[in-house]
């Protein structure tokens, strides 16, 4: 199949079976990245995959050279799509495929004009994470589990114009500990709760100012100011925690002296679901 001394191409629509017989005959090729291919079948089970000039590749004696997450994709979904094929190339040139950097929902953000891409985009992505599963999942980094597509981000960036405001506040917490992403995150996810005490409660966070001892707000920016200055990668997901859980003592009109989240141990602590 697809056997050829000669370079050819052409566009032929592939389906679950054809797939599963090209991978079949595929040796060799790298290992399959269960995050970038979490994404691609993402944009299939989503009809995001269009014909967009990205050809599968095949070597001269049918080895796949290019394009296996695709194929994969095909048959994890059941998806027919249509693509580029180019085949009868040397083995060789698999060398040089995939030296540039795969486009990010950043760059076509960035294409469109926006600013502060990375932000926005990581943002963005948060969000939709955060309502398809739930806030932990939207701060679990690159997991294959929580696949959000490029198309997905821009589309929702395009159809709320407000993110942008919403990054323009996120980007002033990593001075108290908070990351951007998850600022951002919180901020909206808070405010569809109610906007008025998450202003509040945000801006007490970053200002600490006239706040008495065991006020929520207070509590939490020490305590991540703490965290801020120690060693080594915080853990979002109990950085995430942490947070609701003085959100929700605020709300509560409760006082707290101390943040407590103990997810592991033999009874580990469910994650809190803000109110």
């Amino acid at each position: 199949m697809f056997i050829s001394d000669t370079i050819k191409t052409e566009v032929i629509t592939v389906t679950p079976r054809l797939a599963k017989q090209l991978l079949e005959q595929n040796t060799g090729n790298r290992r399959v990245s269960k995050t970038n291919l979490a994404r691609v079948k993402t944009a299939m089970e989503r009809n995001e995959w269009v014909l967009n000039g990205e050809a599968i590749k095949i070597a001269k004696d049918g080895r796949i050279l290019d394009g296996q997450h695709r194929l994969h994709a095909s048959v994890d979904t059941d998806t027919t799509f249509d693509t580029l094929i180019v085949y009868g190339l040397s083995d060789d040139t698999q060398e040089s495929m995939d030296a540039g950097k795969a486009r990010t929902a950043s760059d076509a953000l960035a294409i469109r004009g926006y600013k502060s891409v990375h932000s926005l985009a990581a943002i963005t992505t948060a969000i939709i994470k955060s309502e398809q599963w739930n806030i932990k999942a939207a701060v679990t980094t690159a997991s294959a589990s929580y696949a959000v597509t490029t198309k997905q981000v821009v589309d929702r960036v395009e159809r709320e114009p407000g993110l942008m405001d919403l990054v323009r506040t996120a980007v002033k917490f990593p001075k108290v500990g908070l990351s951007g992403k998850l600022a951002g995150l919180l901020y909206y996810v808070l405010s569809e709760i109610d906007a008025e005490d998450t202003e509040d409660f945000f801006h007490k966070l970053l200002s600490g100012e006239n706040l008495d001892r065991g006020h929520p707000a207070l509590t939490l920016r020490n305590l991540l100011l703490r965290l801020k200055d120690e060693r080594g990668l915080k853990d979002q997901s109990y950085i995430a925690a942490l947070t609701i859980k003085a959100w929700n003592r605020y709300r509560d009109g409760q006082e707290v002296l101390h943040l407590r989240y103990a997810p592991g141990g033999a009874r580990p602590e469910p994650f809190p679901e803000p109110h």
